[in-house]
């Protein structure tokens, strides 16, 4: 049986953590607008809360269908990835992003990552990782235009 592995990463942004975390939440409506060369579409699924995305990661399209939990007072969500693209290496793969307040507007945005690999082969979720800093820039950059 693979064993569970866990990546971290912390991106430092100019925007309030409330600001950040409320635009990252309203994923559907502001998210695509606001990083449109990673996020091409979103498709929400009424009744079963689910979320179909299709993103542009290390330039190739991706489809992955997810359902979130959402941590108000932590300013932290976690998405749970069931199928798509990414389901083609990983057994299991669990991506939590929690919004860290600091000072002066500023804020930690910290991603990581529990991933079970399906074989040996699989590469680890760096992809992922990079696809989360250039959203996190890119979200950070279109909010502080407004």
């Amino acid at each position: 049986m693979a064993q569970l592995a866990k990546s971290m990463i912390e991106v430092e942004i100019k925007v309030s953590a409330d600001k950040i975390f409320q635009a990252i939440k309203a994923t559907s409506r502001s998210v695509p607008k606001l990083s449109p060369e990673k996020i091409l579409s979103v498709e929400e699924q009424v009744g079963d809360y689910t979320k179909n995305w299709t993103l542009s990661i290390d330039g190739k399209v991706e489809k992955m269908k997810e359902r979130v939990e959402i941590d108000e007072e932590n300013k932290s969500m976690t998405v749970f990835v069931f199928d798509g693209d990414v389901m083609e290496n990983y057994s299991s793969f669990k991506c939590n992003l929690q919004i860290i307040p600091k000072l002066h507007g500023r804020s930690i945005a910290r991603w990581s990552w529990e991933y079970e690999k399906l074989n040996s082969d699989s590469p680890a979720p760096n992809k992922y990782m990079d696809f989360a800093v250039y959203l996190t820039r890119d979200i950070e950059s279109n909010l502080l235009k407004t």
